[in-house]
């Protein structure tokens, strides 16, 4: 709130001594402002009992409208009665008054009062305060030399579309349905603005969501000033943005964005939405990835992967985005990076960015994985879309990653019967060989054997091949005891070891031919 200054607590001060050195003197003194009395004996050098002086607002204003100003001021009483002041605003375009605030009772012989003026009551345009103070036959004023301007924000209502409408279909009464060319669409964009003050402008837009400030907002026309006076305006839409680019096909919010250089910008929204079907040679919208679309390496976690999937609901949906090693999303070794994401029945295209931990924040092993879509649409089976690319995690570039990805489930096998071992890996350096083992238990490679050690059926198999040799037949042997087995894939390069590893969903399972 400003303060009074040096020089206003001077002037007050001044008003006090005059008024009250008249009084007890006899005496006269020139005032700092002229005080009008109308009883006869309060001319020529009389002593002066009733004074006022305006401190606040002190100078030229501009405001929004629903701002609130302080008006301050002093008054002198010695007239040993109650006085009333009055407080009012006079309106410079026409010279009328209003009363702000009426009955002030006082009875000190100083007192400073404080009344708020809340613009948003009176209205805007061009004031100035005037402050009245009656009592005891006398009457005093001040009027200020202030000017405060308040700003009216410019306002609108749209007159079209009054309801939902959709690009190509027949206008609503339209009166010669002849003259309506289904090759060249339009929509009637009609509206009624002004402004008061008449520096407003206007933008008109589309949005596919509630929040108009967001930055994804479709600009149809921009840079329309308002007029002082109401005007109705129309503009006919064929389907494009104001840079003359097709929008997208969607179902969009109308909206109108009025601005001015004080007050904050307005926004109207429009009773009907507008449907912008696809074009005819435009590709509908299908449930599906569009990246990773090639296979990607994730070194990095300030360097996430981009995950962007399309879809086309009418109706709101969950999503999850899960990995997987191999291509059994249904086997139990998926894990969940993005879970339950609400995506509006308006959203056609979602993105996430994947910086390599699960959707608990805990980072996710080094591997070869398949990004999935989990949608739920509230059925008892959710939908799955795999991404066409694999995301490659490691720290080291230069990292050989595996991943077994049959057996994906549990194989019950005799002695002799076949069972096809297949895996993907990756090789950055093409130099690196795979190994695979048989254990009798879930942990590779531990440094006290819980049973029988590992059992290597496959060595040396040079990661370059891809096809037929990213496979392996294995053939149950004779002398393997009856129990539950895990395959184990191995990579690494000459002189690393083992660089990683990965466990086959699926066990094998060896019957004991005593047991029924």
């Amino acid at each position: 709130m400003p303060r009074i200054g040096d020089q206003d607590r001077m002037r007050v001060g001044l008003l006090v001594l005059c008024v009250c050195g008249v009084l007890l003197t006899g005496g006269t003194c020139t005032p700092l402002f002229l005080p009008r009395e109308n009883n006869a004996q309060s001319r020529g050098t009389s002593p002066r009992k009733l004074a006022v002086a305006l401190l606040r607002p002190s100078a030229d204003r501009e405001v929004p409208l629903g701002t609130k100003i302080d008006i301050e001021f002093t008054v002198a009483n010695l007239t040993g009665q109650q006085v009333v002041a009055t407080v009012l605003l006079r309106d410079l375009t026409d010279g009328s008054e209003i009363v702000l605030d009426g009955g002030i009772l006082i009875d000190a012989a100083s007192t400073t009062r404080v009344t708020t003026w809340d613009t948003a009551a009176v209205g805007g345009g061009r004031y100035r305060v005037r402050v009245e103070v009656s009592g005891a036959g006398l009457t005093a004023e001040e009027s200020g030399s202030a000017t405060i301007t308040v700003n009216t924000p410019p306002s609108l209502e749209f007159l079209e579309p009054s309801s939902d409408v959709r690009l190509g279909d027949l206008p609503p009464g339209l009166d010669d349905p002849n003259s309506f060319d289904p090759n060249n669409p339009i929509i009637l964009i009609r509206w009624s603005a002004d402004d008061p003050d008449g520096d407003g402008q206007l933008q008109i837009g589309l949005d596919a969501n509630d929040d108009h400030t967001d930055g994804d907002e479709i600009i149809l026309f921009d840079n329309l000033s308002v007029s002082d006076v109401p005007q109705i305006e129309s503009r006919d839409w064929n389907g494009n943005d104001s840079s003359g680019q097709r929008v997208e096909a969607g179902s969009y919010t109308l909206f109108a964005k009025l601005s001015d250089n004080v007050n904050d910008d307005v926004f109207v929204e429009a009773p009907g939405r507008i449907t912008v079907p696809p074009e005819p040679n435009e590709p509908q919208i299908e449930l599906g990835f569009k990246k990773p679309a090639d296979d990607t390496d994730l070194n990095d976690p300030n360097k996430p992967v981009e995950i962007t999937w399309t879809l086309d609901e009418p109706n709101d949906v969950l999503v999850d985005l899960k990995i997987d090693t191999d291509d059994n999303h249904r086997n139990g070794n998926e894990r969940t990076i993005l879970a339950q994401r609400l995506i509006d029945k308006d959203t056609t295209e979602d993105t996430f960015n994947w910086n390599g931990d699960d959707a608990d924040g805990n980072p996710v092993p080094e591997g070869i994985y398949r990004v999935f879509l989990v949608l739920n649409r509230g059925a008892p089976n959710p939908t799955l879309v795999d991404a066409d690319g694999l995301i490659f995690k490691r720290d080291d570039p230069n990292q050989p990653l595996i991943a077994l990805l049959e057996p994906a489930s549990d194989q019950s096998l005799e002695a002799g019967a076949f069972l096809l071992l297949r895996w993907r890996d990756d090789d950055p350096s093409g130099n690196a060989t795979i190994r695979i083992e048989l254990d009798d238990d879930d942990q590779p490679a531990e440094t006290t054997e819980t049973g029988d050690p590992p059992r290597v059926i496959l060595t040396d198999r040079e990661a370059a091949g891809d096809g037929i040799l990213d496979t392996f037949s294995f053939q149950v042997p004779a002398d393997l005891t009856p129990g539950r087995y895990w395959f184990f894939a191995f990579i690494g390069r000459p002189g690393q070891g083992d660089e990683h590893s990965s466990i086959a969903a699926g066990q094998l399972e060896i019957p004991d031919p005593n047991q029924p």
